[in-house]
């Protein structure tokens, strides 16, 4: 079944032939044209090898490495560079998927932070750093992800108003490190209890249960970003930034095994993916 490229919308109508004739069609929702190749058109290589493209670039493999893969089992000659240009082109109709097949997120949640590279040029100095804050759940699913130069209440906010619109409620408890701006911020976006619990566990008792808490489910998250980090060697805009972390958290989430789940063949743009069953 075909639908809008651009809203998903299957109100359209035909809208004649390009040049090679192929039909063209019109949304009545957004106003916007497409074709009937969606949006693997006017491209040179063919939607399978774009797709192994994208999917090998999910593992903690550089484009010039990606490049070299493709080259070694497909014989197909592609630069890095439109590897690269196609991560960025490709990679939000990718992490629509997440909306296609959501995740049953806990009511136990766990916030941190850390380093990662994104150049800032400032006027006294360059700076090469920011903070990529983290919001998963107890089952170690990432519920939402925020890149920004400030470590402060108003990015705190903002990650936690991503969360809850992602997983549609707010949680009963959030772990976090004790940062300072979590405190307001939890009272205003989240309304839940907050707990400071670093590495060390703290016992609690919530609604009549008692509960061992730390923060460490985190910090393991962490690692997993430490590894396609590595390989990226940093970012050069804020917005490239959070694109690409939204990219690698797909994989994280949906194709990455993690305990004994149940695998689903599914189809994105008519291509088979085999994602983990987590609901």
């Amino acid at each position: 079944m075909i639908n809008c490229t651009h809203c998903s919308s299957s109100n359209f109508v035909l809208n004649g032939h390009d040049k090679k004739g192929v039909q063209r069609y019109k949304c009545n929702d957004c106003k916007k044209r497409f074709c009937e190749k969606g949006i693997f058109a006017r491209m040179r290589f063919s939607s399978e090898v774009i797709m192994n493209a994208l999917f090998l670039r999910l593992y903690p493999l550089s484009t010039r490495n990606v490049k070299r893969i493709l080259r070694k089992l497909n014989y197909i000659k592609v630069s890095h560079v439109s590897i690269f240009n196609w991560v960025l082109k490709f990679a939000p109709h990718l992490c629509k998927f997440a909306n296609i097949f959501p995740l049953n997120f806990s009511k136990i949640w766990h916030v941190d932070e850390k380093f990662i590279k994104v150049k800032r040029v400032n006027k006294k100095r360059k700076r090469e750093f920011a903070y990529l804050w983290i919001v998963s759940d107890d089952k170690s699913n990432i519920i939402a992800t925020h890149v920004s130069f400030s470590r402060d209440i108003v990015n705190a906010k903002i990650v936690f108003q991503k969360a809850k619109q992602r997983a549609g409620f707010s949680p009963e408890l959030l772990i976090s490190d004790g940062l300072q701006g979590y405190k307001k911020a939890v009272k205003k976006i989240l309304n839940c209890r907050h707990v400071v619990a670093h590495f060390k566990s703290r016992n609690i008792i919530h609604n009549k249960k008692w509960y061992r808490l730390s923060n460490n489910r985190a910090e393991s998250i962490n690692r997993f970003y430490a590894l396609w980090l590595h390989a990226c060697k940093g970012f050069k805009r804020i917005d490239n930034a959070n694109l690409w972390i939204e990219y690698f958290t797909i994989n994280y989430n949906y194709l990455m095994p993690r305990g004994e789940k149940e695998e689903v063949k599914v189809e994105w743009k008519n291509v088979p993916i085999l994602i983990k069953n987590k609901c």
